[in-house]
């Protein structure tokens, strides 16, 4: 049961992971169109966002492990 947990728990880190991934870069040369002042489209959400989600997925299957695991011995 923990290890079927802790894969999910992984496959669910990946996905959100790859939910954040940047899009496909535009081939070199482009078309000459664009934001004639240069003004960037937006900031993009790097990895790190998915990491941190990830690392809370971890911690809060963590707690409830153990938690289970107390209220097993009581």
């Amino acid at each position: 049961m923990k290890k079927a947990l802790l894969t999910l728990a992984f496959v669910i880190a990946l996905g959100i992971t790859s939910m954040f991934a940047p899009p496909p870069a535009d081939p070199p040369g482009g078309d000459g169109g664009g934001d004639p002042i240069g003004n960037p489209a937006g900031v993009p959400i790097d990895g790190g966002l998915g990491f941190l989600a990830a690392a809370g997925i971890a911690y809060a299957g963590k707690k409830f492990f153990d938690k289970k695991e107390e209220e097993k011995n009581d």
